[in-house]
């Protein structure tokens, strides 16, 4: 039978001194200057990241902004294209032309004209 030791309390302390360090003592984890360092490299990685973020918005934002333009000129083409045809078929010649053409309207003779009164 093994002989108990005589303090259990010198027992842990003997152990606790031959036990190797833990690997965030042995990394210098526990250190107010490890932890700033550590800090400032989160700091780092949250802005790069920030950063290809924003770029992309911002890439994506540009590529809007050109469809945008590219459909205010396509709506300016037409407009424009109103413009012209409202004003050609403001003249009284042209109206007239229409009204023979399409709608096959003739000028009346006189004696088609029936006066109404009241």
């Amino acid at each position: 039978m093994a002989k108990p030791d005589k303090n259990p309390r010198q027992t842990a302390v003997k152990s606790a001194s031959k036990r190797r360090p833990s690997p965030w003592a042995w990394a210098g984890l526990g250190q107010a200057s490890t932890n700033t360092l550590l800090t400032l490299l989160a700091i780092i990685v949250i802005s790069g990241w920030a950063l290809v973020d924003a770029t992309r918005k911002h890439r994506h934002m540009s590529r809007e902004l050109q469809e945008l333009r590219g459909q205010v000129y396509q709506q300016e083409e037409e407009r424009g294209r109103l413009l012209i045809e409202i004003s050609t078929f403001a003249l009284s010649d042209r109206i007239e032309q229409v009204a023979r053409e399409e709608l096959r309207m003739r000028v009346p003779e006189p004696e088609d004209i029936v006066v109404v009164h009241r």
